[in-house]
């Protein structure tokens, strides 16, 4: 998780197989509590055992990381013991490729709150942290309707929570259908149906449902670009517009495009009655280089989907369906962010969201050299859509009649890693990360920086040794916070091979 950015220490996840470990180290801060006085200076040891697990085989698809984080402050004595680092997601076939099984789940801990103390590793913080967990089940089942189409139908069923101070569901249930016609030989012209069914049920036997359908029309201009047409229709309980409708139907349209063999670019735009939504995406990859783009604004009714996780390899896919050798090298060189890092602060909620981000990164991996840049923006408006007694995250709807959004964040990072590899065992890796948050709503405006410059080395063929010092500055103005730390860091991390 993102301890791995603190240490500049990678896991071979590219490999296939199961990767055991156990990590250890002591960091001497000079503001353990991130206080706006300072003076809180302290030595933190951890020991923090990890798993890695991967298959790309076809029937079993699944990439797991699991770390179980202890830390102990030494002259204070204070504790953070058994907090779970998870992020794990599944794919499996079970009968002959037709029926199957999706399990993901989620296990972190988060900034609290985006008017506290912010750090780039929350899990080690001992101030404005929040533990929260996802899991999902998801099975599904698809076939074909003989020569017309192609079907798929799926349930799935999830629970978010973790903490008290979120507005979670215990139970989130979604019943979903695909179906994907089958065009006539030589015919440039498809078609598409899909609809989904969402029940939320919250504590005090409060349930809030969603349905969505689409159906569409797609037309091939090129073998390498295709356009298509969409009509759809979309209820959220307890969502309304101005004009005080919680449901509608709107028109919508959308592209695939690939004008080169490593490079694609989609996107589609959709009128709901709550508002436009829509996504563009576009993807690059050259020999050495790679990069991606995605833009989204939609409405979003599940916790998981409410934090911005950094996923890069969905940013440089573009759907080619085979491995990016570029993203594999920097993964293994420890310099690119692991699959699941949170990007954005204390916002983990199933109430619905409008959610608008902006995600981009950049890859550049040379013989001794590795580069990377990685970019978001995210606006996240808060609904009325439940009522709260107690404000929590930090932001909190008025009670605006008819669910108007109300309660804001906004954050802006940029995320840039240098690595270079001194010999065969030892690499020198620098690090910086900014980032802005704020809410009009809320009255505060935060700015973060992070600077951190790490050395390890290779002790023997499965022990690994690391050192590095990091500086941190935040200032606000409004009801933010302030700090600044120094920190020094060393240890070790043992695989079990």
């Amino acid at each position: 998780m993102p301890a791995q950015a603190l240490t500049g220490f990678g896991y071979p996840i590219e490999k296939p197989g199961l990767q055991p470990g156990v990590r250890a180290s002591a960091t001497w801060s000079n503001n353990i509590g991130h206080r706006s006085s300072g003076g809180d200076s302290d030595v933190v040891l951890e020991a923090s055992p990890y798993v890695t697990a991967e298959s790309t085989a076809p029937r079993a698809s699944y990439r797991l990381f699991y770390q179980l984080r202890n830390f102990v402050r030494l002259s204070d004595g204070e504790t953070n013991f058994f907090r779970h680092a998870l992020n794990g997601q599944g794919s499996f076939a079970l009968v002959d490729d037709r029926f199957g099984v999706d399990l993901t789940g989620f296990m972190g801990t988060i900034n609290a709150s985006p008017m506290g103390a912010i750090s780039a590793d929350p899990a080690s913080s001992f101030a404005n942290t929040a533990n929260v967990r996802y899991f999902s089940v998801s099975p599904w089942y698809r076939d074909v309707l003989g020569r017309l189409a192609t079907y798929q139908l799926r349930y799935r069923l999830a629970h978010s929570g973790g903490n008290s101070g979120f507005t979670t569901a215990k139970l989130d249930q979604t019943a979903s259908a695909e179906v994907d016609g089958i065009p006539a030989a030589g015919s440039r012209w498809n078609w598409r149906w899909a609809g989904n069914m969402q029940r939320r049920e919250f504590s005090d036997n409060l349930t809030r449902d969603r349905q969505h359908s689409s159906f569409s029309v797609f037309y091939s201009i090129y073998p390498s670009l295709r356009v298509y047409g969409m009509v759809d229709y979309e209820y959220i309980e307890g969502l309304r517009n101005k004009d005080g409708d919680n449901d509608g139907y709107g028109p919508g349209a959308g592209f695939d495009w690939t004008p080169f063999q490593r490079t694609t670019v989609s996107g589609s735009v959709s009128k709901r009655f709550y508002g436009t939504v829509g996504n563009l995406g576009l993807s690059h990859t050259m020999h050495r280089a790679t990069m991606g783009l995605r833009y989204s604004r939609s409405v979003l009714t599940s916790a998981d989907a409410s934090l911005l996780l950094f996923n890069p390899a969905a940013l440089t896919s573009g759907g080619f369906g085979q491995p990016n050798p570029v993203l594999s090298n920097l993964l293994s060189a420890g310099i690119l962010l692991p699959p699941g890092t949170v990007l954005t602060q204390g916002l983990f909620t199933d109430a619905a969201v409008l959610d608008r981000r902006l995600t981009a990164f950049w890859g550049l991996r040379g013989a001794r050299n590795a580069l990377t840049f990685t970019g978001y923006f995210s606006n996240r408006e808060s609904t009325t859509e439940l009522q709260s007694q107690t404000q929590f995250t930090g932001i909190r709807g008025s009670a605006t009649f008819g669910g108007i959004f109300t309660g804001e964040v906004r954050e802006r990072g940029i995320v840039a890693s240098y690595s270079h590899t001194l010999d065969g065992r030892s690499t020198a890796d620098f690090t910086i990360d900014r980032r802005r948050i704020e809410s009009a709503t809320a009255f505060f405006e935060t700015q973060y920086t992070t600077f951190r410059v790490g050395y390890r080395t290779w002790i023997t063929s499965d022990l690994a040794a690391f050192a590095g010092a990091r500086r941190t500055l935040q200032t606000a103005e409004g009801r933010g916070t302030n700090y600044n730390e120094n920190a020094i860091y060393g240890g070790v991390d043992l695989r079990f091979y």
